[in-house]
């Protein structure tokens, strides 16, 4: 009566886990298809519990079948217990021996009882289920986030169950999982409540790290103490045993390790159990660039959609390829710091100070943050930035003041001639040119233009002036002075620049006026006798533009009388934009400069 009322008792408990995914497909309407087929497995063993039961109550079982069922059961129960999927080629393999199981099985019963060694062949294929009850162990052990106890204890109590037929072990197995789908049925009704409870935890955490951050990181302009501060509180509340942020460097394509905190890992680092000292760690670290796209950090940063990357070692299963990582590492955050979609660097957070796991709350909580780390690091950028714009803009105020002394500051008297000239730059250094030149009674006038604007410009106007002031009064010929400047320009300069000019010079002993031009801008020739302006085209080749430039220029001579003047620019008067983005032009400076002919030069200074 009382094994009757055992066996009874074991028919009711595998009952109870297809109740509940009757339940649970109820709640879809059937049309959750992995719900149904684990319903269909656990109705299985609900009806092969129930008939090795009853055979067991009326003397007559078939012990090939328990050797059966049990693996295949074990195999769709450990599926259903794991967080992560088994990989597929290792699905494939356990399936070759689930049915290389049911293939033995079967075959052992076919032969006669007087078979010669049937007991040992039986002996054998129970060897090999139990084989590959260890195989299914072994595969959950590896992939499961946490391994649960009950989980393992039922695949070992699956073993006596195989080995012997005493019933006992199997009264065992079904109450071991009775019990476990109790309880996880029990937690599912309550994992409402948990969530809140959970939820509101983390919102308790969420306003103490607000207002801890707040308190720690007041100026976001000191980047190493800030961001020590940051990983300092952040590490704290997280209980995180070492951290470090790297910072990403668009000019030399590489994360650069800017803070480091508490006992990190660096990656790529070999022999790593020599290094336990986290000052010998944290120099390791700051001196490690990574340029490596296949490093963790550098996947983080570019290829994660701004989702970051959060794993355990212990999930064998995951995509993330950990060859670069220290075995010392158990557990792992990484979060891209981003500012908008500009990539600043890459938070890192290592290993719980209790040696457990980071949990999904924990990656949630960091990620929240890491914006904060973004923005020092951006801030940080920023003042650097500031910082260099104003050394520069000193260098080239510095520098502007340097060009303006090459100028002309007092213009030379010549007889027969009135010379006026006025500059502004269009930045602090700029590339136009002025001067003026005596030679006995020869006055050389020289304007110019180099391409481009800046210091390379203004250190070009320094060179060309040294030469024009040094070798002018050696050379009678203004064509050969300025032929023997291009190829002294070309033969130490070749950068790519080019210099327009006009070389005018005028002989007060014989009144003349003789230029060479050099691709400049049109001459403005106001003849007094007449009153009319001529607009004359320059023409020539620019300086450094090819390293003989004879063929291209000539020398030419202006007739002028008493009371004409002759107006020369830059293209910076003709390129000037008003506020519609319009040119001024050569047609507007010309009429400008017809109706105010004569010009009175006492205005210009």
């Amino acid at each position: 009566m009382i094994y009757n009322a055992a066996y009874l008792l074991v028919a009711f408990l595998a009952a109870y886990p297809v109740l509940i995914y009757f339940v649970k497909c109820r709640a879809v309407y059937f049309k959750d298809r992995k719900l149904l087929f684990e319903s269909f497995i656990y109705f299985l063993f609900f009806i092969f519990s129930s008939a090795y039961a009853y055979s067991h109550a009326v003397g007559f079982h078939i012990p090939f079948l328990i050797n059966i069922f049990y693996p295949l059961f074990l195999f769709c129960l450990i599926q259903n217990e794991l967080e992560y999927k088994i990989k597929r080629d290792r699905v494939s393999l356990l399936l070759i021996f689930l049915f290389s199981n049911i293939f033995l099985q079967v075959i052992m019963e076919i032969p006669s009882k007087s078979f010669y060694g049937i007991e040992l062949w039986i002996l054998l294929t129970k060897f090999f289920s139990i084989f590959t009850v260890f195989k299914l162990d072994r595969e959950y052990a590896d992939t499961a986030y946490i391994p649960k106890f009950s989980v393992r204890t039922l695949i070992y109590l699956s073993v006596p169950c195989m080995l012997t037929d005493i019933y006992f072990f199997n009264i065992i197995f079904v109450v071991q999982m009775f019990y476990m789908h109790l309880k996880k049925r029990t937690s599912e009704l309550k994992e409402p409540q948990n969530i809140m409870k959970s939820m509101s935890d983390e919102l308790k955490k969420f306003q103490d790290m607000v207002e801890k951050f707040s308190t720690s990181i007041k100026d976001f302009t000191d980047k190493k103490n800030s961001l020590s501060r940051y990983l300092t509180t952040l590490g704290n509340f997280l209980e995180a045993k070492g951290s470090a942020i790297y910072e990403w460097s668009e000019e030399r394509n590489r994360f650069e390790c800017v803070e480091v905190l508490g006992l990190y890992f660096p990656s790529q680092v070999s022999n790593e159990k020599l290094f336990n000292n986290p000052e010998v760690l944290r120099e390791i670290t700051m001196k490690q660039h990574i340029t490596n796209q296949n490093s963790i950090i550098w996947k983080c940063g570019h290829n994660s959609d701004g989702n970051g990357i959060f794993f355990n070692y212990s999930v064998k299963n995951s995509d993330i390829d950990l060859a670069n990582i220290t075995q010392e590492v158990r557990t792992m955050i990484l979060l891209p710091l981003l500012q908008e979609t500009e990539l600043m660097g890459v938070l890192v957070l290592q290993n719980k100070t209790d040696n457990g796991y980071f949990s999904e709350s924990d990656f949630r909580i960091a990620k929240n943050f890491a914006y904060l780390a973004a923005i020092i690091l951006n801030t940080s950028r920023m003042m650097e930035q500031k910082n260099e714009n104003m050394r520069m803009s000193a260098e080239l105020t510095a520098g502007n003041i340097v060009q303006e002394a090459l100028f002309s500051q007092k213009i030379p008297k010549t007889k027969g001639v009135k010379v006026s000239a006025f500059t502004q730059p269009a930045k602090e250094i700029g590339g136009d040119y002025y001067d003026f030149i005596t030679n006995g009674d020869k006055l050389g006038i020289v304007i110019g233009d180099v391409s481009g604007k800046g210091v390379a410009a203004g250190i070009l106007v320094a060179i060309l002036q040294t030469y024009l002031q040094n070798k002018y009064e050696y050379k009678e010929d203004i064509k050969s002075f300025i032929i023997d400047l291009n190829s002294y320009l070309m033969q130490k300069i070749n950068i790519g620049m080019f210099i327009t000019m006009l070389f005018f010079e005028w002989d007060s002993a014989e009144r003349r006026l003789k230029y060479v031009s050099c691709g400049h801008e049109h001459i403005l020739h106001y003849h007094a006798k007449n009153k009319a302006l001529e607009c004359i085209r320059s023409g020539g080749l620019a300086v450094m533009m090819d390293d003989d430039i004879s063929p291209y220029i000539e020398e030419r001579e202006l007739k002028v009388e008493s009371g004409d003047f002759i107006v020369l620019y830059t293209d910076g008067v003709i390129e000037t934009f008003n506020a519609a983005r319009e040119a001024y032009g050569l047609e507007h400076f010309v009429e400008f400069v017809r109706k105010n002919s004569p010009i009175d030069l006492s205005n210009f200074s």
